[in-house]
């Protein structure tokens, strides 16, 4: 009986090691899922901010976060959980420049959402410090974001889908932004300049098109694109 519950733990303590090894990237998605729904609702970067390198508007919308980086560009990303720490990564761009750049900002106190330390970097530079606090907690009306509209048709029968579809705005590969239809209606707001629209859904083929969103339009202030699906 000893024998067999040494042997026991010994296939158990085997089990655990191969699959943190193997399974590594697996658990961590999990623990960060847990993460995100014991965390997001104590985190709010929606305002205006003061920082380092001038005001700060941003919205949330779900994980996503963006807004205008002072009269300079703009600003995007996710929520990302790093040993248990909630940050917000993503890109920055400088259009006077005409460069990119990357951020990580921490909310300082989840619990008063008033000030952030940050940095930011080229990407192929150290990092600099890029702080920040709250003026305002209402959201704001971004100047840097341009709205894109548009129907989910099936484009045999032309006729709105009205389940729910993931569409996503990729750049150079890169998921960016990404949101949900709703009654065969869907809405974003994107910065100026070339984005992909995806769908890759398992009820449909793919859908993938080019879009120029830019600040003007002659009819509507906002870019339509329809989204046409087939089914496999």
């Amino acid at each position: 009986m000893k024998t067999l519950k040494l042997f026991a733990l010994f296939f158990i303590s085997l089990v655990f090691y191969n699959c943190s090894n193997e399974d590594d990237g697996l658990f961590i998605e999990d623990t960060a899922a847990i993460q995100k729904s014991s965390l997001n609702s104590n985190i709010n970067w929606t305002g205006t901010w003061n920082s380092t390198y001038g005001e700060l508007r941003f919205v949330e919308k779900g994980q996503l976060i963006y807004g205008d980086y002072a009269d300079i560009g703009v600003i995007y990303g996710y929520r990302h959980f790093v040993n248990g720490k909630e940050y917000f990564e993503g890109t920055f761009e400088n259009y006077r420049m005409n460069r990119k750049g990357i951020i990580r900002f921490e909310m300082d106190n989840p619990n008063f959402n008033n000030s952030f330390t940050g940095k930011w970097t080229w990407g192929n530079t150290p990092w600099y410090n890029w702080n920040g606090s709250k003026s305002s907690k209402k959201e704001p009306i971004l100047k840097s974001f341009y709205n894109v509209k548009g129907q989910v048709l099936d484009n045999s029968t032309f006729l709105k889908i009205q389940n729910p579809i993931s569409i996503e705005v990729f750049k150079n590969g890169i998921r960016h932004f990404s949101t949900m239809s709703e009654n065969g209606l869907y809405a974003l707001q994107l910065p100026k300049g070339s984005w992909e629209l995806r769908v890759t859904d398992s009820r449909y083929q793919n859908f993938s098109r080019i879009i120029q969103v830019k600040e003007n339009y002659d009819y509507n202030n906002y870019f339509t694109q329809n989204v046409f699906l087939t089914e496999r």
